[in-house]
Protein backbone atom coordinates (compact mmCIF):
# COMPACT_ATOMS: atom_id res chain seq x y z
CA UNK A 1 0.00 0.00 0.00
CA UNK A 2 2.57 2.58 1.08
CA UNK A 3 5.60 2.64 -1.25
CA UNK A 4 8.91 1.83 0.42
CA UNK A 5 10.16 5.42 0.30
CA UNK A 6 7.25 6.52 2.52
CA UNK A 7 7.63 3.82 5.16
CA UNK A 8 9.01 4.78 8.57
CA UNK A 9 8.37 8.48 7.89
CA UNK A 10 5.92 10.97 9.42
CA UNK A 11 2.67 10.82 7.46
CA UNK A 12 2.23 14.42 6.31
CA UNK A 13 -1.36 15.70 6.14
CA UNK A 14 -2.92 16.80 2.84
CA UNK A 15 -4.63 20.18 2.57
CA UNK A 16 -7.46 21.18 0.22
CA UNK A 17 -9.40 24.43 -0.01
CA UNK A 18 -11.56 23.56 3.02
CA UNK A 19 -10.17 20.34 4.43
CA UNK A 20 -7.17 18.62 5.95
CA UNK A 21 -6.75 14.86 5.58
CA UNK A 22 -4.54 13.55 8.38
CA UNK A 23 -3.97 10.33 10.33
CA UNK A 24 -6.57 9.63 13.00
CA UNK A 25 -5.64 10.62 16.56
CA UNK A 26 -7.04 9.64 19.95
CA UNK A 27 -8.71 13.06 20.27
CA UNK A 28 -10.89 12.06 17.30
CA UNK A 29 -12.51 9.16 19.18
CA UNK A 30 -15.32 11.11 20.85
CA UNK A 31 -16.51 13.12 17.81
CA UNK A 32 -16.12 10.02 15.62
CA UNK A 33 -18.28 7.95 17.97
CA UNK A 34 -20.99 10.63 17.93
CA UNK A 35 -21.06 10.94 14.13
CA UNK A 36 -20.74 7.21 13.41
CA UNK A 37 -23.50 6.28 15.86
CA UNK A 38 -26.09 7.23 13.25
CA UNK A 39 -28.05 4.58 11.40
CA UNK A 40 -28.11 6.77 8.25
CA UNK A 41 -24.30 6.51 8.18
CA UNK A 42 -24.06 2.84 9.19
CA UNK A 43 -26.52 1.71 6.51
CA UNK A 44 -24.18 2.96 3.77
CA UNK A 45 -21.14 1.05 5.03
CA UNK A 46 -20.18 -2.60 5.28
CA UNK A 47 -18.33 -2.82 8.58
CA UNK A 48 -19.48 0.07 10.73
CA UNK A 49 -21.13 -1.36 13.88
CA UNK A 50 -24.45 0.05 14.96
CA UNK A 51 -24.79 1.22 17.66
CA UNK A 52 -21.26 2.68 17.51
CA UNK A 53 -19.51 3.18 20.85
CA UNK A 54 -16.52 5.14 22.09
CA UNK A 55 -14.68 1.82 22.49
CA UNK A 56 -15.36 1.06 18.81
CA UNK A 57 -13.80 4.41 17.91
CA UNK A 58 -10.67 3.80 19.99
CA UNK A 59 -10.24 0.33 18.47
CA UNK A 60 -10.63 1.68 14.95
CA UNK A 61 -8.11 4.46 15.56
CA UNK A 62 -5.56 1.94 16.84
CA UNK A 63 -6.21 -0.21 13.74
CA UNK A 64 -5.64 2.72 11.37
CA UNK A 65 -2.47 3.81 13.14
CA UNK A 66 -1.10 0.26 12.87
CA UNK A 67 -2.05 0.11 9.18
CA UNK A 68 -0.12 3.28 8.36
CA UNK A 69 2.87 2.14 10.41
CA UNK A 70 2.97 -1.20 8.58
CA UNK A 71 2.17 0.38 5.22
CA UNK A 72 -0.77 -2.00 4.71
CA UNK A 73 -3.63 0.52 4.72
CA UNK A 74 -4.34 4.24 4.96
CA UNK A 75 -7.29 5.72 6.83
CA UNK A 76 -7.36 9.47 7.40
CA UNK A 77 -9.56 11.85 9.34
CA UNK A 78 -11.47 14.43 7.30
CA UNK A 79 -11.02 17.72 9.16
CA UNK A 80 -12.61 21.08 8.34
CA UNK A 81 -9.66 23.47 8.43
CA UNK A 82 -11.61 26.59 9.39
CA UNK A 83 -12.52 25.27 12.85
CA UNK A 84 -10.70 21.89 13.07
CA UNK A 85 -14.02 20.01 13.17
CA UNK A 86 -13.82 16.24 12.75
CA UNK A 87 -16.18 15.32 9.90
CA UNK A 88 -15.52 11.71 8.93
CA UNK A 89 -13.00 9.22 7.54
CA UNK A 90 -11.49 8.47 4.14
CA UNK A 91 -9.20 5.56 3.39
CA UNK A 92 -7.81 2.84 1.19
CA UNK A 93 -7.47 -0.78 2.26
CA UNK A 94 -8.80 -3.42 -0.11
CA UNK A 95 -11.17 -0.75 -1.42
CA UNK A 96 -11.33 3.02 -1.46
CA UNK A 97 -14.05 4.47 0.73
CA UNK A 98 -15.20 7.34 2.89
CA UNK A 99 -17.96 8.44 5.22
CA UNK A 100 -19.11 11.78 6.60
CA UNK A 101 -21.34 12.64 9.53
CA UNK A 102 -24.89 13.39 8.43
CA UNK A 103 -24.54 17.09 9.31
CA UNK A 104 -21.91 17.43 6.56
CA UNK A 105 -23.81 15.74 3.73
CA UNK A 106 -24.73 17.70 0.62
CA UNK A 107 -22.05 20.40 0.99
CA UNK A 108 -19.37 19.10 -1.39
CA UNK A 109 -17.04 17.87 1.36
CA UNK A 110 -17.09 14.27 0.19
CA UNK A 111 -16.22 15.24 -3.38
CA UNK A 112 -13.40 17.52 -2.20
CA UNK A 113 -11.90 14.87 0.08
CA UNK A 114 -12.20 12.06 -2.45
CA UNK A 115 -10.72 14.11 -5.27
CA UNK A 116 -7.64 14.98 -3.20
CA UNK A 117 -7.23 11.43 -1.89
CA UNK A 118 -7.50 9.78 -5.32
CA UNK A 119 -4.84 12.10 -6.74
CA UNK A 120 -2.62 11.46 -3.73
CA UNK A 121 -3.06 7.69 -4.08
CA UNK A 122 -2.17 7.63 -7.77
CA UNK A 123 0.70 10.12 -7.81
CA UNK A 124 2.28 9.99 -4.35
CA UNK A 125 1.47 6.44 -3.24
CA UNK A 126 1.91 5.14 -6.83
CA UNK A 127 -1.25 3.02 -6.72
CA UNK A 128 -1.84 1.39 -10.09
CA UNK A 129 -5.51 0.49 -9.65
CA UNK A 130 -8.27 1.33 -7.21
CA UNK A 131 -11.67 -0.21 -6.58
CA UNK A 132 -14.66 1.13 -4.67
CA UNK A 133 -18.38 0.51 -4.37
CA UNK A 134 -21.62 2.27 -3.46
CA UNK A 135 -25.16 1.22 -2.74
CA UNK A 136 -27.40 1.50 -5.79
CA UNK A 137 -29.57 4.00 -3.90
CA UNK A 138 -26.57 6.04 -2.65
CA UNK A 139 -26.74 8.58 -5.48
CA UNK A 140 -24.37 11.18 -3.91
CA UNK A 141 -21.46 8.73 -3.55
CA UNK A 142 -22.09 7.32 -7.02
CA UNK A 143 -21.92 10.85 -8.49
CA UNK A 144 -18.60 11.42 -6.75
CA UNK A 145 -17.06 8.19 -8.07
CA UNK A 146 -18.39 8.67 -11.58
CA UNK A 147 -17.28 12.32 -11.56
CA UNK A 148 -13.75 11.07 -10.86
CA UNK A 149 -14.09 8.72 -13.87
CA UNK A 150 -14.45 5.45 -11.96
CA UNK A 151 -16.08 2.91 -14.28
CA UNK A 152 -18.83 0.51 -13.28
CA UNK A 153 -17.57 -3.06 -13.31
CA UNK A 154 -20.60 -4.94 -12.03
CA UNK A 155 -23.04 -5.30 -9.18
CA UNK A 156 -23.33 -7.46 -6.10
CA UNK A 157 -25.38 -7.88 -2.95
CA UNK A 158 -23.84 -6.30 0.16
CA UNK A 159 -24.34 -7.24 3.76
CA UNK A 160 -23.76 -4.69 6.49
CA UNK A 161 -23.54 -4.48 10.25
CA UNK A 162 -25.96 -1.56 9.99
CA UNK A 163 -29.00 -3.48 8.67
CA UNK A 164 -30.39 -6.98 8.20
CA UNK A 165 -30.33 -8.76 4.86
CA UNK A 166 -28.59 -7.53 1.73
CA UNK A 167 -28.72 -4.51 -0.56
CA UNK A 168 -27.57 -4.10 -4.18
CA UNK A 169 -24.21 -2.43 -4.67
CA UNK A 170 -22.41 -1.10 -7.77
CA UNK A 171 -18.70 -1.86 -8.01
CA UNK A 172 -16.32 0.68 -9.55
CA UNK A 173 -12.68 0.63 -10.69
CA UNK A 174 -10.15 3.14 -11.99
CA UNK A 175 -6.63 2.50 -13.33
CA UNK A 176 -3.81 5.00 -12.96
CA UNK A 177 -3.07 4.98 -16.69
CA UNK A 178 -6.71 5.82 -17.48
CA UNK A 179 -6.69 8.59 -14.87
CA UNK A 180 -3.59 10.11 -16.48
CA UNK A 181 -5.01 9.79 -20.01
CA UNK A 182 -8.20 11.60 -19.01
CA UNK A 183 -6.15 14.33 -17.37
CA UNK A 184 -4.08 14.93 -20.51
CA UNK A 185 -7.18 14.97 -22.70
CA UNK A 186 -7.81 18.52 -21.43
CA UNK A 187 -5.11 21.05 -22.30
CA UNK A 188 -3.89 23.02 -19.29
CA UNK A 189 -1.29 25.80 -19.13
CA UNK A 190 2.04 25.05 -17.50
CA UNK A 191 2.74 27.15 -14.43
CA UNK A 192 6.37 27.34 -13.31
CA UNK A 193 6.77 28.01 -9.61
CA UNK A 194 9.96 27.94 -7.54
CA UNK A 195 10.32 27.29 -3.80
CA UNK A 196 13.02 27.40 -1.14
CA UNK A 197 13.69 25.14 1.80
CA UNK A 198 15.31 27.64 4.19
CA UNK A 199 17.16 25.93 7.05
CA UNK A 200 18.29 27.92 10.09
CA UNK A 201 21.24 27.30 12.41
CA UNK A 202 19.08 24.97 14.56
CA UNK A 203 18.28 22.79 11.54
CA UNK A 204 14.66 23.95 11.35
CA UNK A 205 12.68 24.46 8.13
CA UNK A 206 10.77 27.68 7.41
CA UNK A 207 7.10 27.44 6.44
CA UNK A 208 4.81 30.34 5.52
CA UNK A 209 1.03 30.39 5.95
CA UNK A 210 -0.98 31.44 2.91
CA UNK A 211 -2.86 34.65 3.80
CA UNK A 212 -6.64 35.19 3.52
CA UNK A 213 -7.84 36.00 0.03
CA UNK A 214 -5.53 33.55 -1.72
CA UNK A 215 -6.38 30.04 -2.84
CA UNK A 216 -5.68 27.45 -0.15
CA UNK A 217 -5.64 30.25 2.44
CA UNK A 218 -4.47 29.10 5.86
CA UNK A 219 -2.30 26.21 4.74
CA UNK A 220 1.47 26.16 5.14
CA UNK A 221 3.90 26.09 2.25
CA UNK A 222 7.52 26.59 1.29
CA UNK A 223 8.30 30.25 0.49
CA UNK A 224 8.64 31.12 -3.18
CA UNK A 225 6.45 32.02 -6.12
CA UNK A 226 5.92 32.17 -9.87
CA UNK A 227 8.81 32.36 -12.32
CA UNK A 228 8.31 35.41 -14.51
CA UNK A 229 9.10 35.52 -18.23
CA UNK A 230 12.85 35.47 -18.98
CA UNK A 231 13.73 34.70 -15.33
CA UNK A 232 15.77 31.70 -14.35
CA UNK A 233 14.43 29.73 -11.36
CA UNK A 234 17.28 31.09 -9.25
CA UNK A 235 16.56 34.70 -10.22
CA UNK A 236 12.86 34.22 -9.51
CA UNK A 237 13.55 32.70 -6.10
CA UNK A 238 15.94 35.48 -5.11
CA UNK A 239 13.27 38.05 -6.06
CA UNK A 240 10.47 36.19 -4.28
CA UNK A 241 12.46 35.78 -1.06
CA UNK A 242 13.23 39.51 -1.08
CA UNK A 243 9.56 40.38 -1.64
CA UNK A 244 8.09 37.83 0.78
CA UNK A 245 10.67 37.74 3.58
CA UNK A 246 12.87 40.83 3.04
CA UNK A 247 16.00 38.70 2.88
CA UNK A 248 18.84 38.76 0.37
CA UNK A 249 20.06 35.47 -1.06
CA UNK A 250 23.04 34.96 -3.36
CA UNK A 251 22.63 32.55 -6.25
CA UNK A 252 25.64 30.50 -5.20
CA UNK A 253 23.82 29.74 -1.91
CA UNK A 254 20.86 28.11 -3.70
CA UNK A 255 21.41 24.37 -4.11
CA UNK A 256 18.96 22.37 -6.31
CA UNK A 257 17.14 19.85 -4.15
CA UNK A 258 14.33 18.25 -6.18
CA UNK A 259 11.32 19.14 -8.29
CA UNK A 260 7.63 18.30 -8.34
CA UNK A 261 5.22 17.99 -11.26
CA UNK A 262 1.69 18.40 -9.95
CA UNK A 263 -1.69 18.24 -11.67
CA UNK A 264 -4.26 20.88 -10.69
CA UNK A 265 -7.69 21.31 -12.28
CA UNK A 266 -6.88 24.43 -14.26
CA UNK A 267 -3.09 24.27 -14.66
CA UNK A 268 -0.12 21.94 -14.42
CA UNK A 269 2.54 23.10 -11.97
CA UNK A 270 6.27 22.49 -12.32
CA UNK A 271 8.04 23.19 -9.02
CA UNK A 272 11.85 23.22 -8.73
CA UNK A 273 12.89 23.32 -5.06
CA UNK A 274 16.18 24.69 -3.72
CA UNK A 275 17.96 24.22 -0.42
CA UNK A 276 19.24 27.43 1.17
CA UNK A 277 21.11 27.79 4.47
CA UNK A 278 22.56 31.27 4.08
CA UNK A 279 20.88 34.67 3.66
CA UNK A 280 21.21 38.26 4.84
CA UNK A 281 18.66 40.50 6.52
CA UNK A 282 16.12 40.25 9.36
CA UNK A 283 13.73 37.58 8.07
CA UNK A 284 10.04 38.37 8.58
CA UNK A 285 6.70 38.00 6.78
CA UNK A 286 6.78 41.09 4.60
CA UNK A 287 3.24 40.40 3.30
CA UNK A 288 1.78 39.83 6.77
CA UNK A 289 1.93 36.05 6.49
CA UNK A 290 2.60 33.91 9.55
CA UNK A 291 5.92 32.06 9.64
CA UNK A 292 6.96 28.92 11.50
CA UNK A 293 10.28 27.14 11.98
CA UNK A 294 9.65 23.39 12.19
CA UNK A 295 11.48 20.08 12.37
CA UNK A 296 10.65 17.05 10.23
CA UNK A 297 8.54 15.44 12.95
CA UNK A 298 6.61 18.68 13.51
CA UNK A 299 5.47 18.78 9.88
CA UNK A 300 2.55 16.52 10.83
CA UNK A 301 0.91 19.57 12.43
CA UNK A 302 1.19 21.77 9.32
CA UNK A 303 -1.06 20.69 6.41
CA UNK A 304 0.87 21.23 3.18
CA UNK A 305 -0.26 21.63 -0.42
CA UNK A 306 -0.08 18.17 -1.99
CA UNK A 307 2.73 19.35 -4.28
CA UNK A 308 4.97 20.09 -1.25
CA UNK A 309 4.70 16.68 0.41
CA UNK A 310 7.31 14.77 -1.59
CA UNK A 311 9.80 17.70 -1.56
CA UNK A 312 9.49 17.74 2.24
CA UNK A 313 10.47 14.06 2.37
CA UNK A 314 13.33 14.60 -0.11
CA UNK A 315 14.59 17.46 2.05
CA UNK A 316 14.54 15.14 5.05
CA UNK A 317 16.71 12.63 3.20
CA UNK A 318 19.23 15.34 2.30
CA UNK A 319 19.38 16.78 5.82
CA UNK A 320 19.63 13.35 7.40
CA UNK A 321 22.56 12.56 5.15
CA UNK A 322 24.19 15.78 6.38
CA UNK A 323 23.50 14.89 10.03
CA UNK A 324 21.08 17.81 10.48
CA UNK A 325 17.75 15.95 10.71
CA UNK A 326 18.17 12.69 12.60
Amino acid sequence: MLPSYLLNRPFLPLATDRLALRPLEEKDAEPMAILANDKRVAERLKRLPHPYTLQDAHQFIAFTQSGIQKGSSICLAIIRRSDQTFMGVIGLEEELGFWLGHAFWGQGYGKEAMKAFVQFAFFTLQQQNMRTSALVDNAPSRRIFEGLCFSQIGTKEMTSLGYRGTKPVINYALARKDYIERYHAIKRPLLWVVAATLINERGELLLAERPPGKSLAGIWELPGGKIEEEETPEQALIRELQEELHITVEEEDLNPLCFASYRYDTFHMILPVYLCRKWAGPLHGAEGQKLAWVTYDQLIHFPLPPADILPAHRLADTLKAQGIWL
